[in-house]
Formats: structure tokens, C-alpha cells, sequence
């Protein structure tokens, strides 16, 4: 009798571990399904498809990005960001994407086909279609702070900040990350683990149920003594 009631106990006990197992798992499968879910929201990812040949050799026609959002005040210079602004006044707000040469307070210029001068120096621009730096145009300017001056890296087939002028920070909205696909590889990996790890744990917690519904009840220290 005494041997009935320790195979009962330990049933019990092995259940209860297989329970307790089951809730660590669906605790750590939901906090992983949460935090890809919340990292997912502030990459705020974009796709964006590449229409024209303005950021040559960077981008080609026909290219799709996947873009990250970001904060008018995070921008920095060489960033290429994708911003909705009208290219002319009475012209529809459009969107663009091109590469942030100065900011506010820069001063900005070229003249022929000298390098940009940024604050004063030649701005280094590995990324230019040819290495062409095609000053089409002449111009000096201080950018008005809160506003950017933005030029494409196929400079002889680019409309941007040198018949534009600058534009303000605020319209942007998103810019190109190189770790942004394999940071949304990586939440989204997270993310099925942790529905994974939910249905185990649902699955784990079934069979606990049910086995320690149907493990025998341990006798009573009296009947299992005797008189």
C-alpha cells in the first residue's frame, strides 16, 4: 500500500513540474511575441520602390528599400532619407529620396565642377555616380536651421536642393539603415519562436491537465498503515 501511494505522489509531482514548465514557456513565448512586436513599431519599417536614376550608382531603377522611421532631429549629414515636400510652389507634395549634404547652420557650396564645400572643405563623396561631383550650377548658401540641403548621388540626373533650396527637417519620413533588413529578420525570427513556444507551453499544460486528472489519489496515511 505504501509503495501504491509513493507512485501516486510522485505522478502528482511529476505533473505538476510538467505544468510548471508549460507556464515559464508561455510566459517567455509571449514576452518575445510583445517585444518583436514593440521593436517592430519604432523601426517603423518602409518599403520604398526606386523609380528613377537620380541616386545612381547607390540605388537603381527598379530597386525596392525597406526604410526605417525617423525623428526630424535625428537626421544626420550623408544620410539618405525619404521626405514629401513640393518641388516648386503650386507643384503637388511628392516624395523623394536623397542623400542629406549639410544642416542647419552648414554653409553649403560649389561652383563648376569643384567638389561641395561644406563649412569650408571639401566634402569627401565616394558614393557619386562616375565620381562625377557635376556642379551644374553655382551656389553658396548657409542652410536656415531646422532645414536640410539635399543633393542626389547621380548628380547630372538629379533634381534636388541646388533648384530647390533647402527642406525642412520635419518632412521626412524615414531614412535607408543597412542593418534595417536584417534587424526585421531578426524580430521576425523572435516573433515565431515565441508562437512557438506559446503552442508548446498550450500543449504542455493539456497533457499536464489531463494526466493529473487521471493520476491515482494517494491513500490516506491511515489506510495505507493499517490497523
Amino acid at each position: 500500500m505504501r509503495a501504491f501511494e509513493a507512485g501516486a505522489g510522485t505522478d502528482v509531482r511529476r505533473w505538476g513540474r510538467l505544468g510548471k514548465a508549460a507556464l515559464i514557456l508561455g510566459v517567455l513565448g509571449v514576452l518575445l511575441v510583445v517585444g518583436a512586436f514593440g521593436y517592430a513599431m519604432v523601426l517603423g519599417p518602409q518599403s520604398v520602390a526606386i523609380r528613377s536614376g537620380d541616386m545612381e550608382p547607390t540605388y537603381r531603377p527598379g530597386q525596392t528599400l525597406v526604410l526605417t522611421a525617423v525623428e526630424p532631429g535625428k537626421v544626420r549629414r550623408g544620410d539618405v532619407v525619404v521626405f514629401r515636400s513640393s518641388p516648386a510652389p503650386g507643384e503637388p507634395v511628392s516624395s523623394h529620396l536623397k542623400r542629406v549634404i549639410a544642416l542647419g547652420g552648414d554653409r553649403v557650396s560649389q561652383c563648376g565642377d569643384q567638389p561641395v564645400q561644406l563649412n569650408g572643405a571639401p566634402l569627401a563623396e565616394p558614393y557619386l555616380e562616375g565620381g562625377e561631383v557635376n556642379g551644374f550650377r553655382c551656389f553658396d548658401t548657409t542652410v536656415p536651421d531646422g532645414q536640410m540641403f539635399v543633393m542626389g548621388d547621380h548628380r547630372a540626373n538629379s533634381l534636388d536642393s541646388r533648384a530647390w533650396g533647402a527642406v525642412p527637417l520635419d518632412t521626412v519620413k524615414a531614412r535607408d539603415v543597412p542593418s534595417t533588413v536584417r534587424a526585421l529578420v531578426a524580430v521576425g525570427a523572435a516573433g515565431v519562436l515565441g508562437l512557438l513556444l506559446v503552442v508548446v507551453s498550450a500543449i504542455l499544460g493539456v497533457i499536464a491537465a489531463r494526466r493529473r486528472r487521471t493520476a491515482p489519489a494517494a491513500y490516506p496515511q491511515w489506510a495505507a498503515t493499517g490497523p
